[in-house]
């Protein structure tokens, strides 16, 4: 099915949308900055108009979505050299503020399939199975992840005086 240049800009609209904050956190969790987030969420969509995939329904879309937001993410950081450099200059600038190392700087320091799983469960408040759905691993493989991801999360929050 084509549509023409004023319904694809609207159908565009309405997936920033719905889906544009889902997206947005799942790349940020990722990525760990704002501008590369955004940048993410606009690489996902110039993938999606350019391939115009065709869903049965939403909740396909959505999960097309999220993988290709999750997957351009990854690859930005496979790029980017000194990414472990960055990740622990991050957490000493953070932890030099005492009160303002939150949960979410001690999150960004969570290996990539502990990070997405925290924050599809929590964030965007995704069930297991819709997680494992996602993400293509089994029910059980999530909650593995979900258990020891927040138990790394615990740890490393107390480790940075919270």
């Amino acid at each position: 099915m084509s549509l023409s240049r004023v319904q694809q800009e609207e159908h565009i609209r309405h997936i920033l949308d719905t889906y544009g904050d889902l997206m947005y956190h799942m790349s940020l969790s990722i990525v760990g900055n704002a501008s590369d987030a955004e940048d993410m969420v606009q690489d996902t969509l110039v993938t999606y108009v350019s391939e115009a995939p065709d869903f049965p329904d939403e909740a396909h879309e959505k999960q097309w979505l999220v993988k290709v937001v999750r997957n351009n993410s990854l690859m930005l950081l496979r790029k980017q050299k000194n990414r472990e450099r960055i990740l622990s200059e991050q957490a000493k600038v953070s932890v030099g503020k005492d009160a303002d190392y939150g949960i979410m700087d001690v999150l960004r320091t969570l290996p990539e399939k502990y990070r997405s799983v925290l924050v599809l469960f929590y964030v965007e408040e995704y069930s297991v199975e819709e997680i494992a759905k996602v993400l293509r691993h089994s029910v059980s493989a999530i909650k593995m992840r979900l258990q020891r991801g927040r138990k790394m999360l615990s740890e490393r929050y107390k480790e940075n005086g919270q």
